[in-house]
């Protein structure tokens, strides 16, 4: 795996975290991560992620995926600390039309501490501003709640429902699409 381009993946500072690439050495945190079944319960991923080999497929895709420009994938680590507790990303990247998905998981110990808010609004500012994005979006599953608030107190709005969207362990859920716009989101900076 040859990450020296992703390695250069920008560095984004939030007042308690700081979203860095996601390197070999972090498929045990990815693990963790992505197998414990809260975090995954409302993600595309079916089953929890059960091997490092499988955490370590999963870096080399956020590579790849950065290499073709249309993911960006970062780690999520406290301030304090290198470990990471959640991944973040833009993905989908369509810079013809210029807009993307975002993306974002926190592992359960560290919920309602008004992280992932922090990190939407951070990522969110860096999308439009680094890529000249028109738009952002976010999909979500109608029971994630706590996500729809997420992206809420970011300004993003819900715009429609995608019935049976998404096919997750032999069951059809619906798809919730959140989005905000470039001229939105600058009305809302400081």
């Amino acid at each position: 795996m040859n990450l020296s381009d992703y390695a250069n993946l920008d560095i984004i500072l939030t007042p308690r975290c700081f979203l860095r690439p996601i390197y070999p050495a972090d498929a045990p945190a990815l693990l963790r991560l992505y197998g414990n079944p809260k975090v995954i319960r409302f993600t595309e991923h079916h089953i929890p992620m059960q091997s490092l080999q499988e955490a370590e497929y999963s870096i080399d895709f956020y590579r790849r995926g950065y290499d073709e420009g249309w993911m960006y994938r970062w780690g999520i680590a406290l301030r304090d600390t290198d470990t990471i507790i959640g991944t973040a990303g833009l993905h989908r990247i369509n810079h013809e039309h210029r807009f993307c998905n975002i993306g974002y998981e926190i592992d359960s110990p560290y919920w309602n501490k008004g992280l992932s808010t922090e990190v939407v609004k951070y990522l969110t500012g860096y999308g439009f501003r680094t890529f000249d994005l028109h738009r952002i979006e976010a999909e979500l599953i109608p029971q994630n709640i706590a996500s729809a608030r997420v992206v809420q107190k970011n300004g993003y709005r819900y715009e429609a429902t995608r019935r049976q969207r998404l096919r997750k362990r032999y069951r059809y859920y619906d798809i919730d699409v959140y989005g905000i716009l470039r001229h939105e989101w600058q009305a809302n900076q400081p």
